[in-house]
């Protein structure tokens, strides 16, 4: 037997994707009872289809029906006719009845057309039948490939052209045809745009606008003179959108193409715009003042100030929006100048930083020192201008501005300690206190932070710092804050929480930012990052690469950002790739560290610079960094808090070049260190351990016991390290064997599985090795063991003055950390994590 093959292409004038959308329709009609569907809304070639297949079926022989209307009896039809029935959507359910009885056969050939709505349920039932012989053929969209492939090899068409019609058209079948037929390269060479192909293009929507019923052109036309990205209208139906789609006047979302929102913008008469803007933006009457301006180019102060207030509206909410509407203003005739500090500001909030910078420095570029100093003041460009400097990995050039531009409300002080205390200075500039004024979560947020800086440098404040600054991050977020700030509160408190060994609570602390939209749209990539480097430390190294792929893909990074996502690149292949890949990872980074210089919160990302250098044969390149990062901890006095992990990493390196006068004095330090520190305590075991197997003398029970210390600090893979350095030196192979499986238990290879969350009840006994600090607050420890006596909400709140609906809020903060889908679960998991510390002592302990 021979067989055919049908090939059709778009020489034939069919439509554009013909081959690629109709593939399996030609594999069908060379079966002996062809049967399928094909869908699409108007224009998208389901007519056109119809009747190629047709002729394709007449070449093989087959005899065929074609039906545009329910003007034969389909009953009378033979079962070997190839039946094709085009626009089925037109037919009601008493005419498709003999219809839905052929496709109930599966001897009966049948091949329909039909858009995609309307859709009663008699043919939505004769499109399953079908279907169960042939995938349903979707038409409307066009690809990129399609184009090329429909264009040949000749195309005459630059890839300008090309990009702009896939763009502007969406790829809307018929609309990419009337681009295509429309088409002349003269009109849009020498630089001069689509502006004319554009406009009569333009002029074939508003016809085919004009041909559908009024009510979903009015809908339509709301949809289109919203903002973009708005949200569709609260009372647009379903139904509307669905009709909007079938007439490709839509997609399938329910939204308009480029091509079809300028074109109803452009055309639609002055009064239904003024209609559609009020009925789409509830009342808006700048969103109708921006229109105007647009369709006749007027300079006026009544619509420029529309515009204007508008944006400011917008400015927390969409600073994308608002950043477009204050350049619509000013087109429209309001006073650049004053205008640009609020420029600045939206730049900022939606992550443009050069945009934000230079707008910044162009405001104070306008007057001289000392009136520039009085504006950046009063419209707050002092602190876009500081957080710009510090989002270029440049905290003293942040710094410097704070000391030009004296700080003088609680925010601004608060930033100006951040940026201080990043290049080791204890007293930033201080004002006189504020005005009384209530409290705002943004400004409680702020004060909390200073007291949690200051206290994280007091010898024993770190337990007082962190939890300050989680209130602080917590507050932070809660005030939906988007400002211009040197460094966010929630990455602060990480670092904090990473400084005291506690990797939950860091974890916890960027999750929760991460959920809360913390600091904005511009904030996003940073929280991302610090949550791969965060997943990194806990050896999770699928989650770290998904952060890193989510931060790198949202936004170009400022130098800030591009360190530490070059930090967790190099700690990924520190840990999971052979010495070339770390080597590529280095080579990599090592351009970063001339563009950023270290300060506080960068801590961690660079000590990891610090070992791979090393590691690699390259310590020198990075001894000034070591530096500067040793002379601003002593700086603020060696704080235990912020001393103990650069040292651990200047020990680190001097045991990996085996330099005796490199590791003596951290390891000092870290001595010096302990009696404040649990932290510098376990990193100073380790070390005198760490230098005692180098040496050759591995003692299993002190090598395990540092290196699970170390785990318990968060330096995981430090502590695989040291385990594994002592199996490799001891003569003792029983010993190597136990050395090497507390290595792989304290840092899993990447392939090996690791609890995450509460997935088990494995994951609960982990907690029996997890320090209530680590997870709950001081607060919630209290409140937890209240609960576990069987307290009621009330008398927890007696008991510790708080209201009980606040003990409510603290209950479900400690369900949601431990990860608990019940009560009864998260009392499990609860007396797990408390063991002793939830038995209290005297009357506090009687029945519940």
């Amino acid at each position: 037997m021979t067989t055919t093959t049908t090939v059709l292409s778009t020489s034939a004038g069919g439509p554009i994707a013909w081959e690629r959308q109709l593939q399996p329709v030609l594999e069908t009609i060379a079966a002996p009872v062809p049967r399928a569907v094909l869908i699409g809304n108007a224009g998208s070639g389901k007519s056109t289809g119809l009747r190629h297949l047709r002729d394709a079926l007449a070449r093989r022989g087959r005899e065929t029906t074609l039906l545009r209307g329910p003007e034969a009896d389909v009953s009378r039809i033979s079962r070997s006719h190839v039946l094709m029935v085009d626009d089925l959507h037109l037919w009601d359910d008493a005419l498709l009845a003999p219809l839905r009885e052929r496709a109930e056969d599966p001897d009966a050939a049948l091949i329909v057309a039909r858009r995609p709505w309307p859709a009663t349920a008699a043919s939505r039932d004769i499109v399953r039948m079908l279907e169960g012989h042939s995938p349903v053929v979707v038409l409307g969209h066009v690809l990129r490939s399609d184009l090329l492939d429909h264009l040949g090899d000749e195309r005459a068409m630059s890839d300008g052209c090309v990009e702009h019609v896939l763009e502007m058209t969406g790829g809307v079948a018929w609309l990419v045809d009337e681009t295509l037929r429309r088409h002349d390269e003269r009109d849009c060479a020498g630089g001069r745009g689509h502006d004319e192909l554009d406009r009569s293009l333009a002029e074939a929507i508003a016809h085919r606008l004009d041909t559908v019923d009024r009510e979903l052109r009015e809908r339509i036309e709301e949809i289109c003179v919203a903002p973009v990205g708005a949200a569709l209208p609260a009372d647009s139906p379903d139904e509307w959108l669905k009709r909007g789609h079938a007439e490709g006047l839509l997609q399938r979302n329910g939204l308009p193409v480029p091509l079809v929102r300028r074109a109803v913008r452009a055309s639609i008469p002055a009064r239904r715009l003024l209609e559609a803007s009020l009925r789409s933006a509830g009342g808006l009457q700048a969103q109708a003042a921006e229109e105007s301006a647009l369709l006749t180019g007027l300079q006026d102060e009544r619509i420029s100030v529309a515009l204007t207030t508008f944006a400011d509206d917008l400015l927390r909410s969409d600073p994308l929006r608002a950043a477009d509407l204050y350049r619509r203003a000013i087109d429209c005739g309001a006073p650049a100048a004053e205008l640009m500090p609020r420029r600045a500001r939206a730049a900022w909030s939606s992550g443009d930083f050069q945009t934000a910078a230079a707008l910044a420095e162009d405001a104070l570029r306008e007057h001289p020192l000392d009136d520039s100093i009085a504006d950046a003041r009063r419209d707050g460009l002092s602190d876009i201008t500081a957080a710009v400097w510090a989002s270029r990995a440049m905290m003293q050039r942040a710094h410097d501005v704070h000391r030009l531009v004296l700080p003088t409300d609680a925010a601004r002080i608060a930033d100006a300690t951040i940026a201080s205390f990043g290049v080791g200075s204890v007293d930033p500039p201080d004002a006189a206190a504020p005005g009384a004024t209530l409290p705002s979560a943004h400004s409680v947020s702020m004060e909390m932070l200073r007291a949690g800086l200051r206290a994280s440098i007091a010898p024993d404040g770190g337990a007082s710092a962190l939890a300050d600054l989680v209130r602080a991050a917590e507050t932070y977020t809660a005030a939906h804050a988007v400002d211009p700030i040197c460094e966010l509160p929630a990455v602060i408190a990480a670092v904090t929480a990473l400084n005291l060994g506690a990797l939950p609570t860091a974890r916890s602390v960027i999750d929760d930012a991460i959920n809360g939209d913390h600091g904005g749209p511009w904030a996003r990539p940073r929280l991302q990052l610090w949550r791969a480097w965060i997943s990194v430390q806990q050896a999770r190294a699928h989650d770290a690469r998904e952060s890193l792929r989510l931060a790198s893909a949202a936004l170009p990074l400022c130098a800030r950002d591009d360190l530490l996502a070059h930090a967790v690149r190099v700690a990924l292949a520190r840990r999971y790739d052979d010495a070339v890949g770390l080597e590529a990872s280095w080579s990599d980074a090592r351009g970063v560290l001339l563009r950023a210089e270290v300060d506080l919160f960068l801590l961690h990302p660079f000590a990891e610079f610090f070992s791979a250098a090393t590691r690699v044969g390259d310590a020198e390149s990075v001894q000034p960094h070591l530096t500067r990062a040793l002379d601003i901890v002593e700086r603020l006095g060696s704080p235990p808090l912020w001393t103990s992990h650069v040292r651990w990493s200047a020990l680190q390196q001097g045991i990996l070049l085996s330099s005796p006068e490199r590791l003596a004095p951290h390891a000092k330090a870290l001595v010096a260190a302990s009696v404040h520190s649990q932290v510098a305590a376990c990193m100073a075991r380790a070390g005198r351990v760490w230098t005692a197997v180098l040496a050759g003398t591995v003692d299993q029970e002190a090598v395990v016991g540092a290196a699970e210390s170390l785990a318990r600090i968060g330096l995981l893979w430090d502590a695989a390290r040291l385990a594994g350095h002592g199996a490799a030196r001891t003569t003792d192979r029983r010993v190597a064997a136990q050395l090497l499986a507390c290595a792989r238990e304290l840092h899993p290879s990447e392939g090996a599985p690791r609890p995450t969350g509460a997935e088990s009840d494995d994951d609960a006994s982990a907690a029996v090795e997890t320090a209530p600090e680590e997870v709950l607050s001081d607060r919630e420890i209290e409140v937890a063991q209240l609960v576990l006596r069987g307290r009621t909400y009330a008398e927890i709140g007696d008991t510790i003055f708080i209201s009980p609906r606040t003990v409510e809020h603290h209950i479900a903060h400690i369900r949601r950390r431990l990860g608990a889908s019940s009560r009864s679960e998260m009392l499990a998991r609860l007396r797990l994590l408390l063991g002793d510390h939830g038995a209290g002592s005297g009357p506090a302990d009687g029945p519940p």
